[in-house]
């Protein structure tokens, strides 16, 4: 009899290694970093090479939001190992980390060892959305791990109440790494309070010690570095904050259209995950006993799920597709369809394993089915067009590509003087260690504080004026171009403004960029004499 019964218990275990294996298969379909990746890393390498963080050196401005990730890459920087490579290595490992917290927290809220413990994670693992995140570059994973570790000690305290000082920990690096640990938090801290009170009513008990302690490692983590930040920026929130969620809206209307593309981006992620398909499974989940951790894991993952969604909507969702805004709702979302998939067992109380299994691979088994075929049409060569302002990964990727391959080629031609106004703040600055600002403000504090707010886009509503860009004299205006496939220099529409102050266009060719041509065309100061290889004359 022993044999079985240790393989019913090893079970779990090998469903959470296959989890982990498809993982890391499914992330290397995707296996980029993304332009806003390239942000943090400028932060990075100034704070690895001359210990500022910031993008442009002496210009102290929080173009980024997601420090503990920046710092992070920064560091090993100095000791050699360059972000694209950290970056994807680190997001992987998280990703993984996650894995294996959500199946520890699914087993203290079933109570057992069940093949059911491990279902979220291959969940996850089959996840388009999680797989592509996974890669990218940017903070994603690590803020989803760090969310996962709370849930799993909020989950942990109410049989062993020092667990939750652990929560204070994860959460105080959460919110470092994301402003919406903040958020996740004060969700958090609700659930804990709402089964200190059940606890206290059933058994007159209210414990109090351990929830001061974790305070305490909270306040004691993000109080200092929100003080440092605010003193060294000058600014309560970070520069990305006032660019995206502040100033007056130019149409009164725009404000509302936010609101609608919030709501269309959490309808896509339902519509893509078939979260809409499974929502009986997920209510379900809700019929449960109270005071058992099983309760206080429902009650987390549906309230966290609900705050989020609210406050996703209210910023107008996302533009970069397969929603990585969202991604701690990824979790609550598998472990709730895991726990009303759990029903089923029931039903056939004899053969409670067999039951299991068979519900592990069935759903399972659909779920993976529909994101093999989401994955391979989000990375189709072609699908670059944009759906109500969401990019396609296959757009992220190219986009980022070919800025990259620009800056590489413009790298040896600019000056240690020269200023470019650029569009995307990522590779192409990165790659060709440019000096300057991008026109949607990010790392601007004029364009943060000076500009309002013009269109309905996430990420992208303020957009520097040409007479506010003009004070900054940039010596190119990247903002202004074209890419093109033939040699001939077309004339741009944006170009009037520039070329009376001294402008004229300048056509590179660039071997290698994909999306549009390999010929690029952008403004130039005359007095500059701008030489490089490649320029066409």
């Amino acid at each position: 009899m022993a044999e079985p019964r240790g393989l019913r218990d090893a079970a779990p275990w090998v469903l959470l290694a296959i989890a982990g294996v498809v993982l890391v298969v499914h992330s290397l379909v995707y296996n980029f970093v993304t332009d806003d990746a390239y942000i943090s890393f400028v932060f990075s390498r100034n704070f690895a090479e001359h210990g500022e963080l910031a993008f442009n050196l002496g210009d102290p401005v929080e173009g980024y939001t997601n420090f503990s990730w920046t710092v992070l890459l920064g560091a090993l920087m100095k000791v050699g190992i360059e972000p694209e490579l950290s970056s994807r290595v680190l997001g992987t490992a998280c990703a993984l980390g996650t894995l294996y917290l959500v199946f520890r927290v699914m087993q203290r809220g079933l109570g057992r060892t069940s093949p059911y413990a491990a279902v979220p994670s291959l969940l996850l693992a089959c996840s388009s959305g999680f797989a592509c995140w996974t890669s990218g570059g940017l903070e994603t994973q690590l803020f989803t791990m760090l969310v996962a570790g709370a849930l799993d000690a909020v989950v942990a305290a109410h049989d062993r109440p020092r667990a939750i000082r652990r929560a204070g920990v994860f959460l105080a690096l959460a919110a470092m790494t994301r402003p919406e640990g903040l958020l996740v938090a004060a969700v958090l801290g609700v659930v804990r309070l709402l089964d200190l009170v059940l606890l206290w009513r059933a058994e007159k008990r209210f414990p109090f010690r351990d929830e001061l302690f974790a305070t305490a490692w909270f306040l004691g983590l993000w109080g200092p570095w929100f003080a440092w930040r605010w003193w060294y920026y000058g600014w309560p929130f970070p520069n990305t904050y006032y660019v995206k969620a502040s100033g007056k809206w130019t149409d009164p209307k725009a404000a509302s259209t936010m609101i609608d593309n919030g709501l269309y981006y959490v309808w896509v992620w339902l519509k893509q995950t078939r979260l809409l398909w499974a929502s009986p499974l997920v209510v379900l989940a809700f019929v449960t006993k109270p005071r058992t951790p099983r309760f206080v894991l429902v009650l987390a993952c549906g309230l966290l799920a609900a705050v989020y969604l609210a406050y996703t909507v209210s910023v107008g969702g996302d533009f970069m597709g397969l929603h990585r805004f969202i991604m701690p709702v990824f979790v609550a979302a598998a472990i709730l369809v895991t726990l009303g998939a759990g029903w089923l067992e029931h039903l056939v109380p004899s053969r409670r394993d067999v039951v299991a299994m068979s519900v592990c691979t069935i759903v399972v088994g659909v779920f993976a089915f529909t994101q093999v075929q989401l994955t391979r049409a989000s990375i189709k060569w072609g699908n670059f067009g944009n759906d109500r302002g969401i990019d396609t990964p296959a757009f992220l990727m190219v986009y980022t590509e070919d800025r990259a391959k620009i800056g590489r080629a413009m790298a040896p031609c600019f000056a240690d003087t020269d200023f470019s106004i650029v569009g995307g703040a990522g590779a192409q600055p990165y790659e060709g260690r440019m000096r300057g600002i991008d026109v949607f403000g990010l790392v601007s504090d004029k364009i943060a504080h000076r500009e309002p707010r013009i269109r309905a886009r996430a990420g992208h509503t303020k957009w520097g004026s040409d007479t506010l860009l003009a004070e900054y004299d940039p010596t190119f205006v990247f903002s202004c171009y074209r890419l093109h496939r033939s040699a001939a220099q077309p004339q741009l529409p944006c170009a009037g403004f520039w070329q009376a102050r001294g402008y004229e266009h300048v056509t590179m060719h660039i071997p290698g960029l994909r999306e549009q041509g390999e010929y690029y065309t952008f403004l130039a100061k005359k007095a500059r004499n701008f030489q490089c290889p490649g320029r066409v004359r």
